[in-house]
């Protein structure tokens, strides 16, 4: 098993968490955007395709499958929550989300092991 150097360490265990920062406004963007007019439809399609954009990303850059996958169900765990705001079902959708953080981070630090 190859060492991992604090930069690319840091990086790995990071990962998960900023594409969660960029992916969840979005999301609850889109979701929340439901207003009737032009400049509110051109809103959401930029709001919808900044998170595509980052969805895309999850899974480019040498990040694998597993990583994208880990994201993307974050990102569906989000919305089933947003959905099910006020009833006791959205605690259970969020509290699976620090297990996909986990997941992502583990799949990203076996990738750069492996790799090297």
């Amino acid at each position: 098993m190859k060492r991992l150097e604090p930069p690319m360490l840091n990086r790995a265990l990071s990962e998960p968490c900023t594409f969660a920062l960029l992916q969840w406004p979005a999301l609850v963007g889109l979701l929340s955007i439901d207003q009737p007019g032009l400049p509110w439809l051109a809103l959401r399609i930029l709001v919808g395709l900044w998170l595509a954009a980052m969805l895309v990303a999850a899974y480019t850059g040498g990040r694998g499958m597993g990583f994208g996958n880990a994201m993307l169900l974050q990102c569906g765990l989000v919305a089933a929550a947003w959905w099910m705001h006020p009833s006791a079902w959205a605690f259970a959708w969020l509290a699976a989300i620090p297990l996909l953080m986990l997941v992502a981070q583990r799949l990203r630090l076996r990738r750069l092991e492996t790799a090297g």
